[in-house]
């Protein structure tokens, strides 16, 4: 983090416009905003009354050391945790800011302190009243943190700013927070029902849930997928049964219909060169597509809109699947 990003970041902490930080040091608007954009960096003579104005040091604008290893990061971390257990709240609030201070441009250490910090206010069950003076600078660690260029830390910063705009029921804020998740973390949609829950809006909140639901059973039907290849190509038929098993579990927890239990099958007795097997599951495969869409009508997506199968693609693919049987099978015996 450059110095005119340290300006700006420590102006903002403190509540400042760029006019009334130009006021306070006599200099023009556009001075200021020129430093925050390291178009330019402000005379030499002014760093200590900014540090001053800032509640800060000039060495801390100056960035003289901005990153740590991860080693040094966890080991001040865990000193900040061990005195916790002998030192008051306020007391280890100022070792963590000092640390910041001397180190902040480092952006792990900045949102990992913020973390404890707010932990520990929990654990600790200290006041809101007394955690007020405390409050404006933990926040301002987080979106810190919130512009890193890190993605982890960014949405640890995220997901530590919903927390804390949550339970004190600010949901507009915490909403607000959910744009630096990734569209496809679980996380964000789990976040956006429990705010839909918070607003009243419960038939969006059951949906929200369903939806994720949904894509969690698909998903842990992909990866059982994957596993059972695996250990087919292996040749470890032990292992490809006990996937088999796993993924007909899977298919009724979620209820996900037939074809998925007789696809399943399927695979095993190709696996297993079994000509018997392989006739009677193509059969219950083929059979089960007219249902491929059956988890429409289950409760555990009762709230979500799914499109009705045409019948011309359960033709269609009913086809392909007896042709696609017909000459994997071929293949096997000919051998």
């Amino acid at each position: 983090m450059k110095t005119g990003e340290m300006i700006r970041m420590y102006r903002k902490n403190r509540n400042l416009t760029q006019e009334e930080m130009a006021n306070r040091l006599g200099v023009t608007a556009p001075a200021v905003n020129k430093w925050e954009n390291n178009v330019s960096l402000p005379d030499i003579t002014l760093l200590a009354p900014i540090a001053r104005l800032l509640e800060t040091t000039p060495d801390t604008l100056l960035c003289f050391r901005e990153e740590l290893s991860l080693e040094e990061v966890n080991a001040i971390v865990q000193e900040a945790g061990e005195k916790f257990q002998k030192e008051s709240y306020g007391q280890v609030f100022e070792f963590c800011r000092k640390k910041i201070h001397q180190y902040p441009g480092c952006d792990n250490l900045v949102v990992q302190l913020a973390v404890v910090l707010d932990s520990w206010r929990i654990l600790k069950n200290i006041l809101e009243t007394e955690m007020k003076k405390y409050d404006q600078e933990i926040l301002g660690w987080y979106k810190q943190a919130l512009e890193s260029e890190d993605t982890e830390i960014k949405e640890r910063a995220a997901e530590a700013l919903f927390s804390y705009y949550f339970r004190n029921e600010q949901y507009e804020e915490a909403d607000g927070c959910l744009e630096y998740f990734s569209a496809k973390d679980p996380g964000r949609k789990i976040h956006k029902a429990l705010l839909y829950e918070k607003r009243g809006d419960r038939p969006a909140a059951w949906k929200a849930y369903e939806e994720l639901l949904f894509q969690t059973g698909n998903f842990a039907e992909m990866v059982l997928g994957g596993l059972f290849s695996l250990a087919e190509k292996d040749g470890d038929l032990e292992k490809a049964r006990m996937f088999t098993e796993k993924l007909i579990q899977l298919a009724e927890l979620f209820e996900t219909g037939e074809y998925h239990k007789a696809s399943a099958k399927m695979s095993l007795a190709l696996a297993e060169k079994n000509r018997n097997k392989q006739e009677q599951y193509m059969e219950e495969v083929i059979s089960a597509v007219d249902q491929l869409d059956s988890f429409r009508s289950s409760d555990l997506y009762a709230h979500m809109e799914f499109k009705e199968m045409r019948r011309e693609f359960a033709e269609n693919m009913k086809k392909t699947l007896r042709e696609s049987f017909q000459k994997e099978s071929a293949c096997q015996f000919s051998e």
